[in-house]
């Protein structure tokens, strides 16, 4: 009798809880006109007090979710007034460029994100960048020289050497522990330490962000790739300079454009320092809401995968009516109306250090697109 009652309770607790998660899920269209009226008003109520929206993908090699992220950029830019889109990209390069071109070319050159930027053009949406990684051939062509006006034109007084081993890095970044002599990387930095003293650099809000996120940047490609250390300077120096750029343009409305893993909002010892969402909301409470995006069935997973997935309790997609349509779960909602799921653990393909996690607490919302495909150049 005892095993009984057991049982029927574990069956009863589990049709509750998929209950409370089908209220809170809702079908979108197909791709080329992802939202439904009834998604909108939930983001729109939402983001009524929000000035930034992130928009995550699972991975950086996955088109649909390219597509779909789009789908969300239109309803926010026509609808709701973001006029400004930040993306994971060079923040020197794309603050005096906003061009696609300062991009990765997953999404620069991509057939996915081909409508994306016409559209951008189209609507005047700026783009911007956040990212410490100074790889855009903006970058490269110029950094060296806009330091070196900046200092000439404050009277900050500088070594020549110090030109020369900026231009050598800037142009050498990737390669710099080879291009570079340890006490030459020693002397860059120490420089640029020296200029956080300097009155001028202090007062001078954009140049001193700038030459921080180029001290990170340098700490990044020189520390040793086996450890982990590069990703918390990444993740640490990303949330500051998207900080910096909502806090000097106080009018604005940001569109953050990245992958899930650096926009979860909270920080856990297993992401391993990937933690740029969790800083910014720190840094800017109630400031942001996150939307999480992922593909379901993609050329690389077996159907009888996604079957045995669909059938495991544990896993999201148990909790999807099919497979074969795009979802849309107000992970918001669900914690308000049950608080119980702020603390249950979910197999996932969110992409974030851990497959297995709190996916409510982590993202404002979770997409679910069905067709998959990877990018197309």
């Amino acid at each position: 009798m005892k095993h009984t009652i057991f049982i029927i309770s574990v069956i009863f607790g589990f049709n509750s809880m998929f209950a409370q998660v089908d209220k809170n899920t809702y079908e979108l269209n197909a791709l080329e006109n992802l939202l439904t009226e009834d998604v909108k008003d939930i983001i729109g109520k939402n983001i009524s007090n929000k000035r930034v929206v992130f928009l995550g993908e699972a991975e950086h090699h996955i088109g649909s979710d390219f597509l779909a992220k789009t789908e969300f950029v239109k309803y926010l830019v026509l609808e709701k007034g973001y006029k400004d889109i930040a993306f994971e990209g060079d923040f020197f390069g794309l603050y005096f460029d906003h061009n696609k071109i300062n991009l990765f070319s997953f999404w620069s050159r991509s057939v996915q994100c081909k409508v994306l930027f016409e559209f951008l053009k189209a609507h005047n949406v700026t783009i911007w960048g956040f990212d410490n990684q100074m790889g855009s051939g903006y970058t490269y062509n110029n950094f060296t020289n806009k330091l070196i006006a900046f200092l000439k034109d404050n009277s900050i007084e500088y070594e020549q050497n110090f030109s020369d081993l900026t231009e050598t890095y800037i142009k050498n970044r990737k390669q710099a522990n080879k291009v570079l002599k340890k006490t030459d990387l020693d002397y860059l930095l120490s420089e640029v330490s020296k200029l956080f003293e300097n009155d001028v650099v202090i007062k001078d809000a954009l140049w001193f962000q700038l030459l921080e996120s180029f001290k990170s940047d340098i700490l990044l490609n020189t520390t040793n790739k086996s450890s982990t250390k590069g990703i918390p300077i990444r993740d640490t120096q990303m949330a500051k300079n998207l900080d910096f750029l909502v806090k000097t343009m106080p009018n604005k409305k940001f569109i953050v454009w990245l992958a899930n893993a650096h926009m979860a909002k909270y920080e856990y010892d297993f992401m391993k320092g990937q933690t740029m969402g969790g800083q910014f909301v720190s840094l800017n409470p109630e400031l942001s809401y996150h939307i999480a995006i992922s593909s379901i069935n993609m050329p690389y997973r077996k159907e009888n995968w996604i079957k045995k997935s669909r059938e495991d309790q544990g896993n999201l997609l148990h909790f999807l009516p099919s497979t074969e349509n795009n979802y849309f779960i107000d992970s918001k909602q669900l914690i308000n109306d049950s608080p119980e799921f702020a603390e249950r653990d979910y197999v996932g393909m969110f992409n974030l250090e851990k497959n297995k996690t709190n996916w409510f607490k982590h993202f404002d919302a979770l997409v679910f697109i069905s067709k998959g495909e990877k990018v197309k150049y």
